[in-house]
């Protein structure tokens, strides 16, 4: 009987199944290694396409701050100025409103009554004088409620003289605004 040693048939076919498992291996390390490296190139372009979006609104951030800080001056600048243009206006009508109120209170006054002191105080005025009766004392006080200048007008007391003349105060409001 020949006898075959089949021994090294095993032997070197174990070799070359090893040899083959080292191969796939070295491939599975290296494919491995390829898709780690694409997926890392992969995220570390969208880390900087990021940072360079984050750059883009924190630059446009400061731009609009910036913005906003001259909106904020503009506007008090404006308010400052209506300011300043109310308080014109309150002067305007301070330095005519007397002079208003003044020219209506003569057109007012009767021919036949007299004025002989007028002081005002906030608003307020105290006039005092004459008239020749109580019926032109009542027209003038009429007049007076009726004026826009004037407002709450009271006669505070009148007393006829021995001379038949009326002698009269009247407290009112006086508005240098209408």
């Amino acid at each position: 009987m020949i006898r075959i040693n089949l021994l090294p048939v095993r032997a070197s076919k174990k070799r070359e199944s090893g040899r083959q498992q080292i191969v796939v291996g070295a491939l599975v390390i290296v494919l491995a290694s390829l898709c780690n490296y694409l997926w890392y190139t992969r995220v570390d372009a969208d880390e900087t396409a990021l940072n360079a979006r984050i750059s883009s609104t924190r630059d446009d951030i400061a731009k609009l701050e910036k913005t906003i800080g001259e909106v904020k001056s503009i506007n008090a600048e404006k308010k400052a100025l209506e300011d300043k243009l109310k308080i014109l206006d309150n002067l305007k009508k301070g330095r005519t409103g007397p002079v208003k109120v003044m020219d209506e209170l003569s057109n007012l006054i009767p021919a036949r009554v007299w004025l002989a002191e007028y002081a005002e105080a906030g608003g307020n005025v105290s006039m005092k004088g004459s008239a020749v009766n109580y019926e032109d004392l009542s027209v003038f006080s009429k007049k007076l409620k009726s004026s826009k200048h004037f407002s709450d007008v009271v006669i505070r007391h009148a007393n006829q003289r021995g001379d038949g003349v009326v002698d009269w105060e009247i407290s009112c409001h006086a508005d240098y605004s209408a």
